[in-house]
């Protein structure tokens, strides 16, 4: 590994915004922000031996401030939506901002995503960043320290470890939502990728986007994405859960038994992007929709495809509501890696 590299960024709140980059012997780079713990850059081969940045961005600290599709941010303390934007933890209702439909998403306007985390621990592959909730912030329980670390390996492989602890109990289901187009090229859609998830099924949605209670196995769209198939194929479908979304964006319950939780592969470049994960679920969305700021910006619908491994959207109402809730005193640590590989 070389020497990191720590570079002003912006201002906010009129503090300094660093970034950090991190770079292998063979030319992988990765680059970090702590507004939003934050992926700027993930630097990779093709097959020709050429680098390019294969995570969507902005160009500038003030563009990430404008509200738009959260481009390499980290999300929570809970990713995804929460039915009716209340919960109900050891007896007590918690109510949170409504901000889709009557839904609370991705932990709503003040979710992590807009927190300037503090810069814990910096070393030539990694960075830490952390942050502290206060009891009651955005509706939740509290107060919750969060640590996030964003680590380059030498073999190029990108890791983000959430980590959290809380006085009492509260609520935790991070993400990261970077949105990757392996062809470098913002402009392009992914339409010619191919994707392949290893899952036993997908959350149909119902007409608020909450999941059903089953999987399902059986639909065409999914069993084509089992096997492989083009993005574009299944994002244009007819199928009723596909028109809904205006395309793939859907949580798809993985095969714990496969180590690969998905691969998404663009034929020109050969760039091959492995996911792997210890969450149970992998929300998959094809970059549906952009407001008018993002696509001013140089970046059309479906020029990107993220991949944000979690549990299961609106957990605390179901059966795997285990899965987010945070005891207090107790540690709750996950991680996911993305991989990207060249296949000739």
């Amino acid at each position: 590994m070389k020497k990191a590299v720590k570079k002003l960024f912006g201002r906010f709140n009129g503090q300094d915004v660093y970034s950090y980059t991190f770079e292998t012997d063979s030319g992988y780079r990765l680059t970090s922000m702590p507004y939003g713990a934050t992926i700027l850059d993930y630097i990779t081969p093709d097959k020709n031996g050429k680098f390019a940045n294969i995570n969507l961005r902005f160009a500038n600290l003030e563009d990430y401030l404008v509200k738009g599709p959260k481009f390499g941010a980290s999300v929570g303390p809970v990713a995804g939506r929460i039915g009716e934007g209340t919960f109900e933890l050891n007896g007590k209702t918690y109510h949170l901002p409504q901000n889709n439909k009557t839904n609370n998403m991705h932990s709503g306007l003040d979710g992590i995503h807009v927190a300037l985390f503090e810069t814990a621990e910096v070393d030539d592959h990694s960075v830490t960043f952390y942050t502290e909730r206060a009891d009651g912030f955005g509706g939740f329980p509290g107060p919750i320290k969060i640590w996030i670390r964003h680590s380059l390996a030498e073999n190029g492989e990108l890791t983000l470890t959430y980590e959290a602890a809380a006085d009492q109990d509260t609520l935790f289901n991070p993400t990261n939502h970077a949105y990757f187009n392996l062809s470098g090229d913002q402009s392009r859609l992914i339409d010619d990728f191919q994707l392949t998830i290893n899952a036993a099924g997908y959350y149909p949605l119902d007409e608020n986007s909450l999941p059903a209670e089953e999987i399902d196995s059986r639909a065409g769209f999914v069993q084509e994405l089992m096997k492989g198939a083009s993005v574009g194929s299944i994002r244009q479908s007819d199928h009723p859960q596909i028109l809904l979304a205006g395309g793939i964006d859907h949580p798809f319950a993985l095969d714990r038994d496969q180590e690969v939780a998905a691969e998404y592969y663009d034929p020109e470049s050969g760039r091959l992007l492995r996911v792997r994960t210890d969450r149970s679920c992998l929300i998959v969305y094809t970059a549906n929709n952009y407001n008018d700021f993002t696509k001013s910006k140089g970046h059309p619908a479906h020029n990107g495809l993220a991949l944000e491994a979690q549990a299961v959207p609106d957990a605390i109402h179901r059966a795997e509501k285990d899965q987010v809730i945070l005891k207090a005193g107790q540690v709750m640590k996950t991680s996911t890696s993305y991989h990207a590989t060249v296949k000739q």
